[in-house]
């Protein structure tokens, strides 16, 4: 009926699908087609929107295989023009913690300068420069496309639904991606003539302008800015229900649908959104745990000292830069306007923190602990995911949530105050020689990075880059600050620590 009502009021009207995006598709798919795996969210797969491509759009240069096999003729990154939408519609997952729908500009028609090129080369604790710096197709110096990868605006996430409509997990909502208000107002009245609230219709507007230029060109020409629509789903209630949700997708029978339809002119001229702009982060200040930060950073260094004679030179008072992991909106500046201004990959999240290390060494027998503040506990997350990611490939293989960090930073109560609001989590190859020697008192405080998550260097039978096999990346995530809608003011939290042990 939706169809037939579009149509009757002059839409062009095709149907698309979702795809189930897993990790596994990085060695399959994604690192072949692009030689890089963009840092995944390794607790839960996302779900991708297909649409099928209009008679006159330009397909490429990304390969519509990037993310999974598509049916022929159509792909998971698109192009809009002024007119056009992109509907996503139907059951949202069972309750959980989080989900979103966000909307990236995927890629543009253009170069980075040799300036701005070096000055992030000579920046430490970022990923890998062909991470930062790529073309479509990877490693082409004749391509004049870059891989962008930056956002447009506030994601669509269950907070928002909740302020507009109430509890949305397990109910029927309806999101509109445009830049035509007059596109989005013509749709918003077919599906309240189908009975559908308006407060439970959600659009992404896509920008005209930013703080830097137009955001552009629109349109279905090769040289046309295109987009990439991920649903995000993390930390569900019950998890058993999780995996039926996403099951789903796998069958034809799925709980979101796809539209894409096209306005007629008689709307009359179009009428774009205006300036990109961004709400307010918010926090609650840590700084009152500043002290109780560094007395647990040296407990961790004590208790690995004595307990497996290890090493660090992270331990060092005053504390070394090299120990502090970078905070990527404040340290580096990175969000969508500025990385599509330079030409360079961003990833950046409008509804999280971030926090990243450099590539680190593991095949010395190297043991990295994460101190941080547990931003669940101090009021500045509705969740938390603690990442490895892959230095040859940019997968994140595997990750730990506030869940699993919870507690772990208890059997040092006796010595540090506030241990609740604090987590410690080990990183290695082996975590049986520290639970063995009681460095941690729960198998679920280290993560174990074995040769399938991380190749080893001079391993000859994996994907990825082999000059940084052997290397890996922690990240920390924190999600939406209570009260807010967006990722908490990271100027408020306290820097996250990472200490490198090795053997005397």
């Amino acid at each position: 009926m939706l169809v037939r009502d579009l149509t009757a009021g002059g839409f062009q009207v095709s149907d698309g699908y979702t795809i189930l995006y897993e990790k596994d598709a990085c060695a399959n798919y994604t690192y072949p087609a692009l030689h890089s795996c963009f840092g995944n969210n390794p607790v839960s797969p996302y779900v991708i929107p297909v649409v099928k491509a209009w008679p006159d759009e330009y397909i490429g240069p990304t390969p519509t295989n990037t993310f999974g096999e598509v049916r022929l003729g159509y792909t998971p990154v698109y192009r809009l023009d002024p007119r056009d939408a992109v509907m996503v519609y139907g059951q949202m997952p069972p309750p959980g913690k989080y989900m979103s729908l966000v909307t990236y500009e995927w890629s543009q028609h253009g170069k980075w300068k040799a300036k701005d090129y070096n000055q992030w080369a000579n920046t430490p604790n970022h990923p890998p420069m062909p991470y930062v710096f790529s073309t479509i197709p990877p490693d082409d110096p004749g391509a004049e496309r870059i891989w962008s990868l930056s956002t447009l605006g506030e994601s669509v996430n269950n907070v928002l639904m909740q302020l507009r409509s109430g509890d949305p997990f397990g109910k029927n909502r309806y999101f509109i991606i445009t830049p035509s208000t007059s596109t989005d107002q013509a749709l918003r009245r077919v599906l309240q003539a189908e009975g559908v609230s308006d407060d439970d219709i959600f659009t992404e507007e896509i920008p005209s302008r930013d703080a830097f230029g137009p955001i552009g060109p629109l349109g279905m020409s090769k040289n046309a800015i295109d987009f990439w629509t991920l649903f995000k789903y993390a930390i569900p209630d019950d998890q058993n229900a999780a995996q039926q949700w996403w099951g789903s997708f796998k069958g034809d029978n799925t709980p979101l649908k796809v539209m894409r339809v096209r306005a007629p002119s008689s709307l009359g001229p179009v009428q774009r959104y205006g300036l990109l702009t961004y709400d307010q982060r918010m926090a609650v200040s840590e700084a009152y745990l500043a002290n109780d930060l560094q007395n647990l950073v040296n407990a961790v260094c004590n208790r690995a000292e004595t307990t497996l004679g290890l090493h660090s030179a992270d331990c060092a008072q005053p504390s070394p830069a090299s120990s502090f992991m970078a905070d990527i909106l404040r340290d580096f500046g990175w969000a969508g306007p500025y990385c599509r201004k330079i030409n360079m990959w961003c990833g950046d999240q409008p509804d999280a923190g971030l926090f990243g290390t450099s590539p680190l060494p593991l095949d010395s027998d190297q043991i990295y602990a994460v101190v941080d503040t547990l931003a669940t506990e101090t009021g500045n997350a509705m969740y938390v995911g603690l990442s490895v990611n892959a230095g040859s490939t940019y997968l994140a293989p595997t990750g730990v949530t506030d869940v699993g960090l919870k507690g772990s930073a208890k059997s040092y109560e006796d010595i540090v105050a506030n241990t609740d609001k604090f987590f410690v989590h080990y990183f290695t190859r082996d975590c049986s020689k520290l639970i063995n020697a009681q460095l941690v008192e729960r198998e679920q405080d280290c993560t174990e990075i074995d040769p399938n998550m991380v190749p080893a260097q001079g391993q000859t039978n994996a994907i990825g880059d082999p000059t940084l096999f052997g290397l890996f990346w922690a990240g920390i995530r924190d999600y939406i600050a209570p009260g807010t809608k967006r990722g908490p003011n990271t100027a408020q939290l306290l820097r996250p620590r990472i200490l490198k042990f090795t053997q005397q």
